[in-house]
């Protein structure tokens, strides 16, 4: 009992050593403005209200080896809010250099808390924490040196990169660019265009209405139901590609390490080129196949042929099945 009691005030200790600050701002704007926001730590959120005004909630939280270097910590690296005309800036400065706890326990967070008019555009960034936007009309911009991203059904152009986390994009429409050095990619719904890469994670892109370009070095992908050109290269990993409709535009799929395997619906029509360097060619569907004869090379129309489909591979089979 004593020593549960001993462990309790430690950690109420522990606890209240912390030293909190919390801003809120709120600025009458009109829609078609822009937030911008870069700071030093912690995450983003950015959604939107029903009124014609920015409010901006600001937690930050901070452990070091005592209260009085806490509050050094957050005077010497304060957060600065600005409204200018149609925008709104919200800042934090770098550390300043030389200034170390004394030891202890070391922790800080943030969390920037944004709330905008419906049609609004935003520029964020942030060297340490996750960025999440959601339900704006505008263009998008977003990157975290240290932290995960995702969009929410966002309309207009959308730019996002991070070095350390996964991507998620659900029901965004536009021209979206995204690039990860630390994570994977996860698409479903929305439409336009996507482009995505990533060094290290897996990429799946779902029910995508419109053109989608992906390449990761690290991971397999993975296409289900994408109607538009599709173009997607992994150097580690298989790719999988399922159409339930009629192939609508070209689909180019290219591994360096593993199998790619193309389903389709039997009615399906395209010109199919495939080929591998280390393994076998196959199809469910009839081939009128041209060429000579290979047991790794399948090149000729399907169904009377149709948008061209290339598939290949250098270390792993190629099967393209009936969904």
């Amino acid at each position: 009992m004593k020593l549960s009691l001993v462990l309790l005030l430690a950690t109420a200790l522990a606890v209240s050593a912390d030293t909190e600050e919390k801003i809120t701002k709120r600025f009458a704007i009109q829609p078609g403005g822009t937030v911008v926001v870069d700071v030093d730590f912690g995450a983003i959120d950015v959604s939107t209200n029903a009124d014609n005004e920015v409010v901006v909630d600001v937690h930050r939280q901070v452990s070091r080896g005592s209260q009085a270097e806490e509050e050094e910590f957050l005077a010497d690296q304060p957060v600065t809010i600005t409204p200018e005309g149609n925008t709104v800036t919200v800042l934090s400065l770098a550390q300043a250099p030389g200034k170390r706890s004394s030891g202890g326990n070391q922790r800080t967070e943030a969390k920037y808390t944004i709330t905008v008019p419906a049609q609004f555009n935003a520029k964020l960034k942030t060297a340490g924490g996750t960025v999440a936007v959601s339900d704006l009309t505008g263009d998008v911009k977003a990157a975290s040196k240290g932290g995960g991203l995702q969009f929410t059904r966002l309309h207009g152009p959308l730019d996002g990169g991070t070095l350390g986390g996964p991507i998620r994009v659900v029901d965004c429409e536009g021209e979206q660019q995204v690039k990860t050095t630390g994570g994977g990619i996860d698409v479903f719904g929305g439409k336009g265009s996507f482009d995505g890469k990533t060094s290290g994670g897996p990429v799946k892109v779902k029910d995508f209405q419109g053109a989608v370009q992906v390449k990761t070095s690290g991971g397999e992908i993975n296409i289900d139901n994408v109607t538009g050109k599709i173009d997607g290269k992994t150097s580690g990993g298989g790719i999988t590609a399922s159409f339930a409709s009629p192939l609508s535009d070209e689909v180019n799929l290219m591994s360096s390490a593993g199998g790619v395997t193309l389903r389709v619906a039997e009615s399906s029509a395209f010109d199919l080129d495939a080929s591998t360097s280390a393994g076998s060619v196959k199809s469910e569907l009839a081939v009128d196949s041209t060429g000579k004869p290979s047991p790794n090379h399948l090149k000729g129309p399907v169904n009377g042929g149709g948008k061209p489909v290339i598939l290949r591979t250098s270390a792993g089979s190629i099967h393209v099945r009936k969904l």
